[in-house]
């Protein structure tokens, strides 16, 4: 399945690269970076993502996360959103090991539907009319299946951001930053664990140029942590530090972005390394594929 849909995502692609270069109408140029803009009022917009995790310290791990995305806006300056999940995951003898010297989670080969979001953004400051764009974003969810394992779970989350974006060079040279914290309340299901609560804090930020006509390359930096049981106690359990390239083309109706993310540095690491690789993994591939009306 992972197979045919990987090379499905590659003909789309192909299509897209070979069709006519109209005229840019709404951007998406990052992977993992949102910029301050909103559809204006009446606009749809339907996309594809698709992110290829792989590697661990030890054994085989890959992993795939799929979202569809319908998006419209409700005003000029408001917009909402509707996903569903998907997500497959080829595990074996990844897993960290605990105090006991076993596995913190099984061997996993599966693929499926895993659950549902819905999202709305407010474009406060106009990346073209004001001297810097600013939009709020909220975003609550809910999946069935732990993002790292696989394993069955019952996960609820709210997702709160706040986007920035700056324009430079006649609208040439992009640059968003974001700052994201999301509340987590998940239970592993067979496991006899209790209800669990996870903060995490991210920060992105990107640049984008445009280098010939309705094409555009630039480089995303991702900060992620997290704060198990924060309500009790706020202490980071992990981080780990994201870079890579992007390159995106956008017509009037269709677009498409491509970003790739090396993990560069994080805590706790192994002696010999300098990532954390107990959560994440050591390269994140994303491909994102749009279509407006």
């Amino acid at each position: 399945m992972i197979k045919q849909v990987n090379t499905s995502l590659f003909f789309a692609m192909s299509m897209l690269l070979l069709s006519p270069k109209l005229s840019l109408a709404d951007e998406n140029n990052w992977g993992y970076v949102y910029g301050a803009d909103t559809l204006p009022k009446g606009q749809s917009e339907l996309y594809l993502w698709a992110t290829d995790r792989r590697h661990k310290e030890n054994g085989v791990y890959n992993a795939q996360d799929y979202q569809l995305e319908y998006e419209h806006g409700i005003t000029d300056s408001l917009q909402g959103s509707v996903y569903m999940l998907g997500s497959s995951h080829n595990i074996k003898g990844s897993a960290p090991l605990d105090k006991n010297g076993d596995h913190e989670y099984p061997d996993n080969n599966r693929s499926g539907l895993t659950g549902v979001k819905a999202s709305l953004k407010w474009n406060l400051l106009s990346t073209y009319k004001d001297p810097i764009g600013l939009s709020l974003y909220i975003e609550p969810g809910y999946s069935n299946r732990f993002k790292i394992s696989g394993e069955k779970q019952d996960e609820y989350s709210l997702e709160a951001k706040l986007i920035v974006q700056k324009n430079f060079l006649d609208d040439t040279l992009l640059w968003a930053t974001n700052l994201s914290v999301e509340a987590e309340r998940r239970k592993i299901k067979g496991t006899g664990q209790n209800w669990q609560d996870e903060l995490e804090v991210e920060v992105t930020s990107g640049l984008s140029y445009r280098f010939a006509p309705n094409w555009w390359a630039g480089g995303e930096m991702r900060y992620h942590s997290e704060y198990p049981n924060w309500r009790e106690e706020f202490n980071r359990e992990h981080y780990a530090i994201f870079l890579g390239p992007n390159i995106h083309w956008g017509s009037e109706k269709y677009w498409a972005t491509l970003t790739y993310m090396s993990n560069m540095v994080g805590a706790p690491h192994a002696a010999d390394r300098i990532d954390h690789l107990a959560e994440h993994e050591r390269r994140e591939i994303r491909f994102k594929v749009g279509y407006n009306f």
